[in-house]
């Protein structure tokens, strides 16, 4: 007399697991992808409604760093006119500026879809 276990939907569940975990990191890259893009787009909306500052609309850009095992995007306007200026529009000086909404505002906004994006990877690949 034995015991037979049949294990051939834990070994499916396993597989299937596999397939979705190698697929995350270029998943996760796409995220990070999309909120660096959701928050350039914002940033430079905010240049163009500035009064002041809307010649510098445009030099806000991101690039992508990383590799298999992790993805960043730096985020901000390009150095050289007219992004030069960025930091005046942010912070001002003692005769004035410091009217464009700071990046930590469009930081702040972007975090929840981006944590619901991640998310939503994360149970794709477990499922």
């Amino acid at each position: 007399m034995g015991v037979t276990i049949d294990t051939s939907e834990f070994r499916a569940a396993a597989a299937a697991m596999g397939e979705g975990l190698s697929r995350l990191p270029r998943e996760v890259r796409a995220v990070v992808s999309k909120g660096a893009l959701n928050m350039k787009t914002a940033m430079n909306a905010d240049f163009r409604k500035s009064r002041h500052f809307k010649g510098i609309a445009g030099a806000v850009s991101y690039d992508m760093a990383g590799n298999a095992y992790y993805s960043e995007a730096q985020i901000g306007p390009e150095k050289g006119a007219p992004g030069s200026l960025a930091n005046i529009a942010y912070f001002g000086t003692s005769r004035g500026g410091g009217t464009v909404t700071d990046p930590q505002v469009r930081l702040d906004d972007e975090a929840p879809r981006f944590e619901q994006a991640l998310a939503e990877v994360a149970e794709k690949a477990v499922s």
